[in-house]
């Protein structure tokens, strides 16, 4: 997208959410900085690694994920600027990646041209703070839903939509609700007690063995003994508290 494109969608999104002349200023720069000052990649070329621009149209989910934790954390003390500033610099590869290319980038650079005469609808920026979760799983689907497309218009409506929903993700409530909280509690409290059942678990596995039991009991064993210890929907819970700041070594 031009730089015209992504300063109009910040604005709107500013004028909705009443942010300060200040604010606004931080997520306009943010959103054109990734042209200005662009993120680096590595890029595979048969054996060696070279260092590349980021690729805009079909970025990284991670590098979108990266400025978007830094902005959350940054609103979470109180450096709202420079939570703006990641803000926009992640809504730029949102919008960026809204863009079809085209093939060969053929029809690109005229693709943006129409788009920069589009002014951001309203309803998609008033849709998008409606279905906000303040939530990272939430702000990550938004970046898997983002699609390559063709049309102008359609192009504007879902940059806007997108862009404002995951603003208003991470402009959320900085406090984890109640229920968040109990579910963390529990969590880190079985969790606790995970690396003994684990290791229980590895222990009969083991015994199995050598008592001559049938192998395949024995890589049951170890598998169930693997994912006690790894416990992915602890991982997943708490990436959902440490949206709100929260440490289990505070509970």
């Amino acid at each position: 997208m031009k730089w015209k494109s992504h300063v109009s969608i910040a604005r709107a999104i500013s004028a909705e959410m009443c942010l300060p002349e200040e604010l606004e200023r931080g997520l306009c720069n943010g959103s054109v900085e990734p042209d200005r000052r662009p993120d680096l990649a590595y890029r595979e070329n048969g054996r060696r690694l070279r260092i590349v621009r980021a690729p805009h149209h079909n970025p990284p989910t991670g590098t979108i994920m990266a400025y978007l934790w830094r902005a959350r954390r940054a609103y979470l003390i109180g450096n709202d600027y420079w939570a703006m500033k990641n803000l926009g610099r992640a809504l730029h590869y949102i919008q960026d990646k809204s863009v079809s290319p085209g093939r060969r980038f053929r029809r690109h650079d005229a693709r943006e041209e129409y788009v920069a005469d589009l002014t951001p609808p309203w309803e998609a920026v008033v849709e998008g703070i409606e279905i906000a979760e303040c939530s990272p799983r939430f702000v990550r689907e938004c970046i898997r839903k983002v699609r390559p497309l063709r049309r102008p218009e359609e192009i504007m409506y879902q940059a806007t939509l997108f862009s404002s929903a995951i603003a208003a993700s991470v402009l959320g409530p900085p406090d984890a609700d109640i229920d968040l909280m109990e579910r963390y509690r529990k969590a880190v409290r079985a969790h606790r007690l995970r690396p003994a059942l684990g290791g229980a678990a590895a222990a009969i596995s083991l015994t199995a063995v050598y008592a001559g039991t049938h192998p395949a009991v024995a890589v049951a064993g170890m598998a169930v003994a693997a994912m006690i210890i790894l416990d992915p929907a602890y991982r997943r819970i708490c990436t959902e508290a440490e949206w709100f700041g929260l440490d289990d070594h505070k509970l």
